[in-house]
């Protein structure tokens, strides 16, 4: 029993600062006490299945998510040509990271843009924005009408929520994007849990 009130205290401590909530911001939109949360997070309560469940829907999970071990070991490397592949005529890439950060999601993509080869991306949805880090090369990139010749050593950054593209010029082009999603709903508010 102890084993799955460390798994609950830690994915609770985890979500929270995913989520970037403190304590109290958890007890309102939960409506779990914030005592009870505290006893939760130190694996000091065993919580009840509405404690669990209000949890959970905050969070929009599952309440078997809440109750798993936690799988992010403590330090992850990424090796070059790992991730999930996003290879196209114009490019070879992987997306190394996918993570909900605060109140969005954060993607990180390594690629290489072929010499010569243009590549069109449509938007990417309100308020998305693209960090670019240019390791090797020069490229044109940049919302359509606005795009800007930049060079290895450059940070790029711009609103992708309009369409967007991007183009080697001189050689290819190695370099890393950061892509930041704001949240398109709400945490959930969920009612208190009755005590009967």
């Amino acid at each position: 029993m102890s084993e799955l009130l460390e798994h609950l205290a830690a994915n609770v401590r985890r979500l929270r600062d995913i989520h970037g909530m403190s304590l109290s911001q958890l007890g309102e939109k939960s409506g779990v006490a914030k005592g009870t949360l505290f006893k939760v997070e130190r694996a000091q309560t065993n919580a009840n299945i509405e404690t669990l469940q209000a949890i959970a829907q905050t969070f929009d999970i599952h309440v078997t998510e809440l109750l798993s071990p936690p799988q992010a070991p403590a330090v992850e490397i990424m090796l070059d040509g790992e991730g999930e592949e996003i290879t196209d005529e114009a490019a070879v890439g992987h997306v190394l990271r996918r993570q909900l950060v605060g109140a969005g999601t954060v993607e990180i993509h390594a690629k290489t843009f072929h010499h010569g080869k243009v590549q069109l991306s449509v938007s990417h949805g309100p308020g998305t924005r693209e960090h670019v880090f240019i390791r090797t090369g020069s490229i044109r990139l940049g919302p359509i009408g606005q795009e800007v010749l930049v060079h290895a050593g450059t940070y790029v950054t711009y609103l992708a929520d309009q369409s967007h593209r991007w183009q080697a010029e001189g050689g290819d082009c190695t370099l890393w994007i950061v892509h930041t999603f704001p949240r398109t709903t709400a945490l959930k508010e969920v009612p208190a849990p009755e005590n009967g």
